[in-house]
């Protein structure tokens, strides 16, 4: 061949070549997950404009396969509406911001008590992450629903089993993860907006001697396939342990630092029973579970036993004299005027924890399961039932003795939030945003493709109406309820 016409025929093929590649985007592993089952494919890209700014006149995106665009290009990919790709069968392709998260593991084999191991990543942003450990199911009643939550747990590897610790994001390193399914709750918003409303308006008192130290857990949206079947919106949460709340750790045989979860319904949790007896070889007492100390022959009651009875057994005398010493009264005020603000009927005879930072300090709540709030019952069902005030034993004891002028500090405490965090306006300000992301970037549509049931026969719009209407009535009765404190 003519040394001219082999350039021409090299200069053909460079640029059929390059015009080729030009048109493939490759998705990033672990970026992405394809439902075969639904027909479904959700890709995370955090910069949108980026990928199209590099790829102007391409149609064709490789993830698992090749999938050619159809009747469009990728300049028109957008988080707000979805795409029809093809290969051999069309799918719909959806963009996401949320983190993308994968979870392998034989679900034949799956309880709630025992961990089995399984594969996990999680794609943000480029942060891409890969682990094994054990999973198992987590939750009583939301055991009989068909969209799962689960308990992780991280380890080095599948045989030794040894813990490891994974970073998400803003939230802690730690090994123990959970993955809340939000299938009770239709607009898979309340419990977020709950838990970060508690970390906004409470801090931990002894915050100075620990800066570190959280006032509960923190929370973050993903989304999530299981066994390559997209199972949609979770939420991803941190645990409550010492460790988030930087309680003092265990000195030789003295014990400082303790952690209590509010286990069952026995009459300990929400202070209405309050026995004699108690065994330290046990982790149960009276509904509550010891969570720290926690090694075996380290169980230790006599602290919250003793703490019981005051609340209980004890005259309005020695209550009103000792209940500073033994309880966080502005805890137990915030507490009390954010379960009631929510309507947690759940939140105060179980669902949360009972803390002491060190030894001698008060107890103090932590609130924890906030999934039955702002009118939806823990069962998942509505109510626009916005009339009583919540209590326990201890909150209305306190209400009625009234130590130290409690009752006024509930009331300003009440005027001090209604005017910032609990005003109309940040909180409806928290929900839309969520809200109107939600609807907007399409995640309630991919959401409603694969958990059709009773809470979703019913309109977003009507759902949102019904959460506008009860937290508006809400707030109207308990203005009127805390001002006449």
């Amino acid at each position: 061949m003519k040394p001219l016409l082999f350039n021409i025929c090299l200069l053909i093929t460079v640029c059929f070549n390059t015009s080729l590649l030009a048109q493939e985007l490759v998705a990033e592993k672990g970026s992405f997950g394809v439902d075969t089952k639904n027909k479904i494919i959700v890709w995370h890209i955090t910069d949108l404009d980026a990928i199209k700014t590099a790829n102007k006149n391409g149609n064709t995106i490789k993830f698992n396969k090749n999938y050619k665009l159809k009747e469009t290009t990728i300049q028109s990919l957008s988080y707000k509406n979805s795409s029809v790709v093809s290969n051999e069968e069309n799918y719909k392709l959806y963009i996401t911001k949320l983190p993308l998260v994968h979870l392998t593991v034989d679900t034949s084999k799956m309880s709630n008590v025992f961990k089995l191991p399984f594969y996990f990543t999680f794609f943000n942003d480029k942060n891409y992450i890969k682990s094994t450990g054990g999973v198992r199911y987590r939750g009583n009643l939301s055991l009989s629903f068909p969209k799962k939550s689960f308990d992780l747990e991280f380890w080095k590897d599948s045989i030794t089993r040894v813990q490891k610790d994974i970073k998400f994001a803003n939230l802690r390193s730690d090994d123990d993860w959970i993955l809340d399914g939000l299938f009770n709750e239709p607009l898979r918003l309340r419990s977020f907006v709950a838990t970060n409303l508690w970390n906004e308006i409470h801090k931990p008192y002894y915050l100075k001697k620990e800066p570190k130290a959280k006032s509960t857990f923190r929370v973050k949206f993903v989304e999530l396939f299981q066994n390559n079947t997209y199972y949609g919106i979770y939420q991803l949460s941190e645990s409550v342990d010492r460790k988030q709340l930087k309680l003092k750790k265990k000195e030789k045989n003295i014990i400082k630092g303790e952690l209590f979860k509010a286990n069952s319904y026995k009459g300990g949790p929400d202070f209405t029973k309050s026995p004699e007896k108690y065994d330290d070889k046990t982790i149960f007492w009276n509904g509550w579970a010891t969570r720290y100390p926690s090694d075996i022959n380290e169980f230790s009651w006599k602290n919250l036993a003793e703490f019981s009875n005051l609340v209980v057994h004890g005259s309005d005398e020695d209550f009103v004299k000792n209940i500073e010493n033994k309880f966080q009264l502005s805890n137990a005020i915030d507490y009390y005027l954010f379960v009631n603000l929510l309507k947690t009927t759940d939140n105060l005879g179980k669902n949360y924890y009972l803390g002491k930072y060190d030894k001698n300090e008060p107890y103090f709540f932590i609130p924890w399961d906030l999934d039955g709030s702002f009118g939806v019952v823990i069962d998942g069902l509505t109510t626009l039932e916005t009339d009583g005030v919540l209590q326990n034993g201890l909150l209305k004891r306190l209400i009625e003795t009234n130590p130290n002028g409690y009752k006024e500090k509930v009331k300003k405490r009440w005027t001090e939030l209604r005017a910032k965090e609990f005003s109309n306006e940040a909180l409806f300000s928290n929900i839309n945003k969520i809200y109107n992301r939600f609807t907007d970037e399409k995640i309630y549509e991919r959401e409603q493709l694969v958990w059709k049931n009773k809470l979703n026969e019913t309109s977003n719009e009507d759902h949102y109406k019904f959460l506008e209407k009860w937290l508006t009535e809400r707030l109207i009765y308990l203005d009127n309820q805390f001002n006449k404190l």
